[in-house]
């Protein structure tokens, strides 16, 4: 059984994250689709319904010099565009909401079941969801506008390349203390600003170990997202430039098609950050438990009721 409570250096926790997806990463990533795609499919297909005429008439507009179509959708399809894109805001609050909630409640079951099945993560969400609601509401006048200012700092120290470094720290700091606080916040009975600090501390108790290790395995999944829509887009280009030195297809035909390409990679890009962000979420799943053998040595508690129940 995949240990949680554990202390945990840098290497430890890097390691970990990626053996427990060795370990138990088929059982969390298929709850997780039970979860999360029924969700994320009606996303994608509101995404392509409402996107296809934007990117197909942005790509042909460079042959003709002008985008008719999309003025006409907009002139005729206005009540649709708009009741679909607060759709799709709506939607992707909620995606994220779930996606951001179902680590937690996985790692909770985690702590006495090896694998756990769909009806023990639900009966959590049933429990949590009005703390999950409540956290979903004070985080746009918390965490959001620190968020705000943090990557305003951070974006203009990433144009300075000395600043990079900094950056990088800033955004997994901030990235760590949000998640810690989540963890804080549905895992006890603390009220929010009290599992804000409670996550500020975790995330200073070892500070470099549990940031450094957020950095890695950002970074590690950032360059693993592009690169699976980097080749798609390459292979759209090639096919672009054969069709279009061929003389195959007329240039606007070409330039229509690629549209629908770019959208389908965009698409793409969002279930890939969707998907990504739960080996983000595994990662801090790992410094929340390791914070709590660190505080309570849960570890060598548990240990003590084994010897006992083994005398028994």
């Amino acid at each position: 059984m995949f240990q949680l409570y554990k202390e945990r250096n840098f290497n430890t926790l890097i390691n970990d994250t990626f053996g427990f997806i060795k370990q138990s990463g088929k059982n969390y990533f298929k709850n997780y689709l039970i979860f999360s795609g029924g969700l994320l499919l009606v996303l994608i297909v509101l995404m392509y319904l409402v996107g296809k005429v934007f990117f197909q008439s942005l790509f042909t507009g460079f042959a003709t010099g002008e985008s008719p179509l999309v003025d006409e959708y907009f002139d005729s399809e206005s009540g649709f565009f708009i009741s679909a894109a607060i759709l799709s805001v709506i939607l992707i609050l909620v995606i994220t909401l779930v996606s951001f909630s179902f680590p937690v409640h996985y790692f909770k079951l985690k702590e006495k079941e090896e694998t756990p099945n769909t009806n023990s993560i639900l009966s959590l969400f049933k429990q949590k969801t009005g703390r999950m609601i409540i956290f979903g509401f004070l985080f746009f006048i918390t965490f959001l506008p620190i968020g705000i200012i943090v990557n305003l700092i951070s974006g203009f120290l990433f144009s300075i390349v000395i600043g990079i470094p900094v950056s990088i720290i800033l955004s997994a700091s901030f990235t760590a203390w949000i998640c810690l606080t989540y963890f804080n916040y549905l895992n006890s009975d603390e009220t929010y600003f009290s599992a804000m600090g409670t996550g500020w501390n975790m995330l200073f108790s070892n500070y470099w170990a549990h940031m450094g290790s957020t950095a890695i395995i950002y970074l590690i999944t950032f360059v693993a997202q592009i690169i699976l829509v980097i080749i798609p887009y390459i292979v759209v280009m090639i096919i672009a430039a054969v069709n279009t030195t061929s003389g195959e297809t007329d240039h606007t035909s070409t330039l229509s098609l690629m549209g629908v390409m770019m959208l389908v990679i965009f698409i793409l890009y969002v279930v890939l950050a969707y998907f990504f962000g739960n080996i983000i979420m595994i990662n801090q799943a790992l410094i929340y438990y390791s914070c709590k053998e660190d505080q309570d040595k849960q570890s060598v508690h548990s240990e003590i009721d084994l010897i006992g129940s083994d005398s028994e």
